[in-house]
């Protein structure tokens, strides 16, 4: 479950660095850095998950805050879920329905050093970049900027990555992904403010206290 979850919560993070990555494209650099070095990044995101082991597709609504390596995901839509990441630890939260009760489930996890490099958030750690990702295609549709990225490292669910860029407004559009059992997620992107003052509430989380704490 841990594994799964760091890829989910860091999968923006990592796309992020993998812009960066991208050599002699200034529109993608602008991106990266815009994100990086902005106080707070609200946002909301419409995530579509297709399987193809079970053939079905599942939307998820919810909104994702950033700040400094810092990150905070809110699902409403279809049920109740947050993930928290502030730096060290990451929070994964499930609130039950209201018509079936009982305690919110919480999973709880460290990021050490070695973890960190499988889920290559090497440019928020100062790691070069161009060792983790290979740019497959990059191709200029009007003001949007379509990317394929493949990561180099095996120790990474995610096996192949794409984004979309708008390269006047130096926003991140989608990433869709593919994890190692086939399922496709895709993450779009809307009303993304970038804001001047980090909120460090945002990324603190207390499991209240009859909550079912998973130590993983």
């Amino acid at each position: 479950m841990l594994r799964s979850t760091l890829s989910l919560v860091l999968t923006f993070l990592f796309s992020l660095s993998a812009m960066a990555a991208v050599t002699g494209n200034g529109a993608l650099q602008k991106v990266a850095k815009k994100y990086r070095t902005t106080k707070l990044v609200e946002m909301n995101v419409e995530k579509t998950v297709k399987s193809e082991l079970l053939g079905k597709e599942t939307k998820y609504d919810g909104k994702i805050y950033l700040a400094n390596g810092k990150f905070r995901w809110e699902n409403t839509k279809p049920e109740e879920t947050l993930l928290v990441f502030d730096g060290k630890t990451i929070w994964s939260v499930q609130v039950p329905p209201k018509e079936f009760g009982g305690p919110v489930q919480v999973a709880k996890g460290i990021v050490d050093k070695k973890t960190k490099s499988h889920i290559l958030i090497s440019s928020l750690l100062g790691e070069d970049l161009n060792k983790n990702f290979k740019i497959l295609k990059e191709e200029k549709d009007g003001e949007l900027v379509n990317i394929e990225v493949q990561p180099l490292n095996d120790g990474l669910t995610v096996k192949s990555l794409k984004l979309t860029v708008k390269s006047k407004d130096n926003i991140l559009q989608t990433i869709s992904y593919l994890d190692d059992i086939g399922n496709l997620t895709t993450m779009k992107f809307s009303d993304v403010k970038f804001l001047k003052k980090e909120n460090k509430k945002l990324f603190k989380y207390q499991p209240p206290k009859d909550a079912q704490v998973t130590e993983l």
